[in-house]
């Protein structure tokens, strides 16, 4: 009788487990952008058309987590010469620093139709740091491939060494996120 627990210890091991859903951003339909305030100024903007990641849901806890990367050497603005000045190491330093990227803890599958605070570590110029962002509520029936996913956030510019013209311009930057997800191929197939 004492046997009788071996294959059901075999069993649990071997069982397949709930196994983390992954989404894609797809690249073709998400956004990111961000503005700073000069000081006497109207806000400037600037577009990333290139932002790529990946959500994960995790069947056992509910949560999900995000990590996302923006490709800032694509950056766009309405100037010329804005682009120069927000590529060059006065600001986001694309020569050493391409990328922006933000993994958020895991938090509630429940809070994408409810939206809120969304935390986690973001490196920007090479600097890591904890930062929020406010996810807006998800607006449709069904979370999915057609169901756009925003999100909004202000990091601190000395925060991430962009100490450059602190007279001129605002310490916060805004940051914004739109993105559309599609089913991650199963990497079990």
């Amino acid at each position: 009788m004492r046997w009788l627990w071996i294959p059901a210890l075999a069993l649990a091991v071997i069982w397949p487990r709930a196994s983390a859903q992954t989404w894609s951003i797809d690249t073709d339909r998400a956004s990111a952008s961000f503005s700073v305030r000069p000081v006497w100024l109207r806000r400037i903007h600037g577009y990333f058309p290139i932002l790529e990641g990946i959500l994960v849901r995790d069947p056992a806890s509910d949560t999900v987590a995000v990590d996302v990367r923006i490709d800032v050497r694509a950056l766009q603005m309405g100037r010329a010469a804005w682009v120069i000045w927000a590529q060059s190491p006065e600001f986001f330093d694309v020569e050493r620093h391409p990328w922006i990227r933000f993994r958020s803890d895991p938090f509630p599958v429940s809070q994408l139709p409810e939206g809120g605070l969304i935390e986690g570590q973001a490196t920007l110029r090479g600097v890591t740091r904890r930062i929020g962002f406010t996810l807006a509520p998800v607006e449709c029936a069904a979370f999915g491939p057609d169901c756009p996913i925003r999100a909004e956030g202000a990091v601190s510019r000395s925060a991430f060494a962009m100490d450059a013209r602190r007279l001129s311009l605002g310490d916060s930057v805004t940051l914004s996120f739109e993105v559309m997800l599609i089913q991650a191929p199963d990497p079990m197939r």
